[in-house]
């Protein structure tokens, strides 16, 4: 594609600003990028009413990843990325006013991962992390690593955070010192000044940047029309809109479904000097609980499926349940060429499943105790796109010229915003590399489709759910 070509991208999340990014980067000259969130004036913030995957108080960095080489590559290459950032913002003069230079937007403050046992999964990640950075990897029922943790100035409470050895509670697992945790509403803000400073044109907000509808003339697609009635060219559509992309590409439905994970925050008082002091990043460290055995989707009964953070600096602390990846399959089958119904984000709720919160209050009461004396400050959905083997789909769409799909983070995307953008370059200029070939466009496998082939008659939906907020947290 010649560089001077207008691309335009619909979404400003992770996979719109890499995308955006990198497309400067490598020499493209006339990038739009188009949103219908004001993120250059909210600087993606939750508290403002921001409601993208994207835009969060934190998500993890790590490069676990079991057998999965070429992801967990693309995750060291994109520490050191973080690393940069970082070391930019200390040292910029001309920070977006959401930023400020003290802001780390990546904190390697370490990922406890645990359950009863070491699974499969977390035994693969051990046998393929790189040899000369295995000594990273402390298993807590070992001894003699526990000994060299301390050793090496790692707390204490970053190795049993809460006291189960102490209290010979069964539990098993890895403390991994490369990974930590991001300021995922930061880094969006901080990434697209970056864009704009390259020369991105951002069309942010609720008129300017909304897609209508594409622009097609037979089966190529030649641009887009927003909420404000333009119409905007474009030789190449890329829509990387998240949870709302299977709703505006019905051809990538087979192979993505919006589900989401459950979000759940606590407040931690001024006066509870104490509880900031513990859940520090300084000797608390990024957790997660079963995460990879809970068990079927719908079906788990036992606590699991967790994961939370260190406090963040306004004293919050955020649980994340994904042992239930819940849908909501509402976009009706009239806007759809085919007559199916779509999962869709509902982004207007404060509750949570009941299962969600009790899974988070359950660990709370055998862990956490004193998180169960404060407030629930809110609950919310997070809405990520999984793909069919949670890997990205970035492609161009069959059957539609000019137009291509960046999404398919599957709730681990977002630690890629400094990288990913490379390889969907890559696929703009059909380029064929090991990531191309694997975020191709692709069959529907046989058998179990990572819960998409459930749809709207499956047990996930949330209408089949019972919704509880901050009321039942103390309960």
């Amino acid at each position: 594609m010649d560089k001077s070509a207008r691309i335009v991208i619909v979404g400003a999340g992770v996979s719109g600003l890499t995308s955006a990014l990198h497309l400067s980067r490598r020499g493209y000259k006339d990038i739009h990028i188009f949103d219908k969130q004001e993120y250059d004036r909210n600087g993606y913030a939750v508290s403002q009413g921001c409601d993208a995957a994207s835009a969060d108080e934190n998500k993890i960095l790590r490069a676990s990843y079991g057998k999965e080489e070429l992801y967990q590559d693309m995750a060291f290459g994109a520490m050191e990325e973080w690393d940069k950032w970082n070391h930019e913002i200390r040292n910029a003069d001309d920070l977006p006013a959401t930023l400020s230079k003290e802001d780390k937007l990546w904190e390697n403050c370490g990922f406890l991962r645990i359950g009863n046992k070491c699974d499969e999964f977390e035994e693969e990640t051990q046998k393929h992390f790189p040899e000369h950075i295995k000594h990273t990897q402390y298993r807590i029922t070992d001894p003699q690593r526990v000994k060299d943790a301390l050793v090496h100035g790692i707390p204490a409470a970053k190795i049993d955070p809460f006291r189960r050895a102490e209290r010979r509670l069964e539990t098993d697992g890895i403390l991994d010192t490369t990974a930590g945790f991001l300021l995922a509403s930061k880094a969006c803000a901080y990434a697209l000044h970056l864009c704009v400073k390259a020369g991105v044109h951002a069309h942010l907000g609720p008129k300017v940047g909304e897609l209508t509808s594409l622009i097609k003339s037979e089966d190529t697609v030649t641009g887009i029309r927003t909420a404000d009635g333009l119409t905007h060219h474009a030789d190449l559509v890329i829509i990387a809109a998240g949870g709302w992309t299977p709703s505006l590409v019905p051809q990538a439905d087979r192979l993505l479904e919006t589900t989401a994970g459950s979000i759940v925050l606590v407040k931690l008082p001024e006066d509870r000097r104490d509880l900031w002091d513990k859940y520090s990043p300084e000797k608390f460290p990024v957790w997660s609980w079963k995460i990879q055995n809970y068990g079927p989707a719908g079906t788990g009964t036992s606590t699991g499926g967790l994961y939370s953070f260190p406090r963040t600096a306004d004293g919050l602390i955020k649980f994340g349940f994904r042992g239930v990846k819940y849908t909501n399959y509402a976009w009706p089958p009239t806007r759809d060429p085919e007559g199916r119904l779509i999962s869709y984000p509902k982004t207007d709720l404060d509750v949570v499943p009941q299962r969600a919160l009790e899974a988070c209050r359950a660990f709370c009461r055998e862990n956490m105790p004193d998180l169960l004396e404060l407030d629930m400050q809110r609950g919310r959905l997070c809405w990520y796109t999984d793909s069919v083997d949670n890997s990205f789909l970035i492609d161009y769409v069959p059957g539609a010229k000019g137009l291509m799909v960046a999404s398919g983070g599957s709730g681990h995307g977002f630690k890629f915003l400094p990288v990913l953008g490379e390889h969907v370059v890559d696929v703009v200029e059909r380029r064929q590399t090991a990531y191309t070939k694997k975020f191709a466009w692709r069959d529907v496998p046989e058998g179990k489709k990572n819960g998409l082939e459930e749809g709207p008659e499956g047990r996930r939906t949330l209408d089949k759910q019972k919704l509880v907020g901050r009321r039942e947290w103390k309960l």
